[in-house]
Formats: C-alpha cells, sequence, structure tokens
C-alpha cells in the first residue's frame, strides 16, 4: 500500500470512530425527554418526547429558528403538513415530529397554505434524530417583508444532542448575521476562543466548557473589539447551550442574539409535539456549513439558492 493510500485508509478509519463516538454519545440520551427554552421566548419550557419513542414511531424530531430579520411570521411545512405555524422572528419552536424520510420542507407566509414557497429543499430526515432548521436570509440586501420578493434561505442542522462531560457545558454557535462576516467567540478574560471562524449560515459542533455567568464576547474574525455581547446568561453544568447571531450591522435590524438552552429531562412547563404525517473550553471548532444543506457540522459544503418569490398575505 502506497502512502497515499495508506493516508487516505487512516482517515477514513478515524471519520468512522469520529461518527460511531457522536452516534454511541446521543444514543446514551435517547430514552429521556429534552426540554428547551429560549431568550426569545421569556424562557418559557418546551419538552420533546424521547429520540428512543419518537424512532419507534417511525419519526425525526425538527425545530424551527426564525432568523430572518424584517420578515412576517411564517408557517413551515414537511411535504404537504403544516408543521410549524406563525412562527415570529427570533422565536423557536419545540421540537416536532416529521417522518424519518426524505421529507421537501417549505416556508410559507402565514396563513398563505396555498402560495408559492418562499424557500424549499429537500432534506433527509434519520428517525430518532434531532434537528434544526433556520430561516435566513440570503445575503445582506436579501431582507424579506410582506412586499418582498427576496430570497430566503434554508440552514439544516444535524442537533447530534448528547449530555456534556460532568461538570461541563455544551456549547455551540450558529451565525445568523448575512453582513457581519466571520465571527469569533470568546469569554471574558480568555485568551483562547470558544469558536473561530464562524461563517454566515454555519453552526459549529458542540464543544465541552466551564460553566460560567460571563456575557459571552462576539468579535470579526480574528479582531479584538467586541461588536455583540451576549447578554450575561447563567450558562450551568450538564445543559447544552446554542448562541445564534441574528440581525445587522446597518439598517433598522440590530445585531443581536438569541440563547436557546437544551437539557435532558422533562419540565413542569410541556409543549406535546405536533406528528406530521407523510401525504401523500477544551477545543476550538470552525464551522464549514452554508445554507440550504443538511449540517453535520464540520463537513464543507455549498449553498443552494431558492427562487425569489412575491408574496402578498
Amino acid at each position: 500500500m502506497n502512502t497515499q493510500l495508506r493516508i487516505l485508509f487512516l482517515g477514513l478509519i478515524v471519520a468512522s470512530l469520529l461518527t460511531l463516538a457522536a452516534c454511541a454519545n446521543e444514543s446514551a440520551n435517547n430514552d429521556q425527554p429534552v426540554t428547551t427554552r429560549s431568550s426569545s421566548s421569556g424562557n418559557m419550557t418546551t419538552t420533546a418526547p424521547p429520540a428512543k419513542d419518537a424512532e419507534q414511531r417511525g419519526q425525526a424530531l425538527v425545530r424551527l429558528i426564525h432568523a430572518a430579520p424584517g420578515v412576517a411570521a411564517l408557517d413551515g411545512f414537511a411535504n404537504d403538513s403544516k408543521v410549524f405555524t406563525d412562527v415570529t422572528y427570533t422565536n423557536i419552536t419545540a421540537y416536532r415530529e416529521v417522518p424519518g424520510a426524505a421529507q421537501t420542507f417549505r416556508l410559507r407566509f402565514a396563513g398563505q397554505d396555498s402560495a408559492q414557497p418562499l424557500a424549499e429543499d429537500e432534506e433527509s430526515f434519520t428517525k430518532g434524530r434531532h434537528y434544526t432548521v433556520l430561516a435566513v436570509p440570503s445575503s445582506a440586501t436579501a431582507i424579506i417583508t410582506r412586499d418582498g420578493g427576496q430570497r430566503v434561505d434554508l440552514v439544516f442542522v444535524d442537533d447530534q444532542l448528547a449530555a456534556p462531560s460532568s461538570g461541563k457545558v455544551r456549547l455551540r454557535v450558529i451565525h445568523g448575521s448575512p453582513d457581519l462576516g466571520d465571527i469569533d467567540i470568546y469569554a471574558p478574560g480568555r485568551a483562547e476562543a470558544i469558536a473561530q471562524a464562524v461563517s454566515f449560515g454555519s453552526a459549529t459542533k458542540y464543544v465541552d466548557t466551564d460553566p460560567t455567568s460571563s456575557a459571552l464576547e462576539v468579535r470579526r474574525k480574528g479582531e479584538n473589539i467586541t461588536t455583540l455581547s451576549v447578554p450575561s446568561t447563567n450558562y450551568q453544568a450538564g445543559k447544552l447551550y446554542t448562541i445564534i447571531v441574528v440581525g445587522q450591522t446597518k439598517g433598522t435590524s440590530k445585531l443581536e442574539s438569541v440563547v436557546v438552552t437544551d437539557e435532558f429531562g422533562a419540565a413542569s412547563t410541556t409543549a406535546s409535539p405536533t406528528t406530521a404525517t407523510t401525504p401523500s473550553m477544551t477545543q476550538t471548532p470552525s464551522a464549514t456549513e452554508t445554507p440550504g444543506t443538511m449540517q453535520t457540522p464540520a463537513t464543507t459544503s455549498t449553498p443552494k439558492a431558492e427562487p425569489a418569490t412575491s408574496q402578498t398575505p
């Protein structure tokens, strides 16, 4: 075996082992419900059923985040079934059950069930797994309004939910600001970034880090100036956090962040998932995903633009 083949073979082995490890970590918690709260919803809680139960029903668990500033409320469809209703800017839905199969995912303005979709893309959802779908503007100028006709992209993220190591929090970043450029995330007083070179429309892997209550700092890649301070949050051991950067640096839409907290176990306030039927700071991650593609973080892919559509509700 020559050197190049040996390197390729070893690379495939390492990739396979990492994939198996990720699946094993996720399956370790698949018999527990997932409770979610968001800073944009007043920390109201929703609870998704255990992934194991969803898998037995042949379902995946999917949620939608509205990250397109200036847009009217959206409805989300899996094939022809409405799964998400009246989702407003910066809000995140509860996980909903969607058939674990290839689905054509569509976005329409709320109440416009028969209108041409603002965006659509076919993705394959695996039963028993968690996914986050984001609606993002396709560029710095593509801000959707009711009289718009601009483009919006869908970003699909395979959440790979797994509990952090003992005494740690698990944290990731999703970049949804089209004119901010690549970003780094820092904790105050730390020289090493929590996440580096996160590009628009991308999500980092979860990484384990120490609990903190500091206001994390968002900086443009390679700069020392804080562009956005994530409001102080009590990042508690045992929980998973997603920091979503949304809005713009220019125009009427302010640059802001949304913090989503997930944890294994039920909360006192729950939201029953809706089933969609098929009608017929231990490491520094880099983000490598782009709109219009399923994100298993850290795999590069190419964006797919959706057709521009003008809608008048």
